[in-house]
C-alpha cells in the first residue's frame, strides 16, 4: 500500500528470512514457561517500550526486555524490581529466553517484525499493536492477540488476556505458521521472482 501511495506502482512481497529452525522446540517444551514475558528490540522511542514498562509496573508481572540502545537509562529507571532489562545478550542466551518465557509483546508498529516471528518458531503466542506486519503475522486466537492502541491501559488489558488465555494456544499449531518465514520459503521465493523477471525480460528482448 505505501509503494502504491508514494510510488505509484505495483508491488511483490516476499517476507524477509526468518532463521525458524533454530528456535524449534518440542510441544511439550513449548509449553513449559519460566513466568516472565520478553521483548527483543533496540531501546528507542519510536519502540515504545516505556508503555511496557508501565504497563508491567502496574501488573507486578516479570518481564524480560533484551537490547541496547538511547532509552536503556530511562527504562532503568522506570522500571520496577519485575522487570529485567538485560541490555545486549548473544544470540544464544536470546534464543534460550525466547523458548522460556510466557508470550512475547510488542507495544508499537513494526513494517514486518521478525522478532514476532521468531517468538512464534518457538511456540510462543505474541501480543501486538493492531498496524503494519503484525497484520499479516498474528491471528487473534491461533498464535496471539492485537492490542487496538498504543497505551500502558490497553497493553496491560491485552497482557492481562493473553496471559489468561495461554493454555488455549497451540504450540505445535503456532510453530507450523511460522514456517511461512523460513529462511528456506525466503530463497525459495526469491529465487523464483528472479527467474520470472529474467526470463520475461529475456523474452522481451529476443522479440525486439
Amino acid at each position: 500500500q505505501k509503494i502504491r501511495k508514494y510510488y505509484r506502482r505495483s508491488s511483490v512481497v516476499i517476507y524477509p528470512p526468518v532463521e525458524t529452525e533454530l528456535f524449534a522446540q518440542s510441544a511439550c517444551e513449548a509449553r513449559k514457561d519460566h513466568g516472565y514475558f520478553l521483548i527483543v528490540s533496540r531501546l528507542s522511542a519510536y519502540k515504545k517500550i516505556n508503555l511496557a514498562v508501565e504497563a508491567f509496573n502496574k501488573l507486578g508481572w516479570k518481564l524480560v526486555i533484551i537490547g541496547q540502545g538511547p532509552e536503556f537509562k530511562k527504562l532503568h529507571r522506570l522500571a520496577g524490581p519485575n522487570i529485567k532489562l538485560l541490555g545486549y545478550q548473544n544470540r544464544k542466551k536470546t534464543i534460550q529466553y525466547f523458548k522460556n518465557c510466557r508470550a512475547y509483546i510488542q507495544p508499537a508498529e513494526e513494517d514486518f517484525g521478525i522478532s514476532t516471528v521468531e517468538a512464534m518458531a518457538a511456540g510462543k503466542p505474541v501480543l501486538a499493536l493492531n498496524q503494519g506486519g503484525a497484520r499479516e503475522i498474528i491471528k487473534p486466537g491461533l498464535n496471539g492477540e492485537f492490542i487496538q492502541a498504543s497505551s500502558a491501559e490497553v497493553l496491560a488489558q491485552g497482557v492481562f488476556k493473553i496471559n489468561q488465555n495461554r493454555k488455549n494456544y497451540n504450540p505445535q499449531k503456532i510453530q507450523a505458521f511460522a514456517q511461512k518465514f523460513s529462511s528456506r520459503r525466503f530463497k525459495k521465493e526469491l529465487k523464483e521472482f528472479i527467474q520470472k523477471k529474467y526470463y520475461a525480460f529475456r523474452d522481451k528482448d529476443t522479440n525486439r
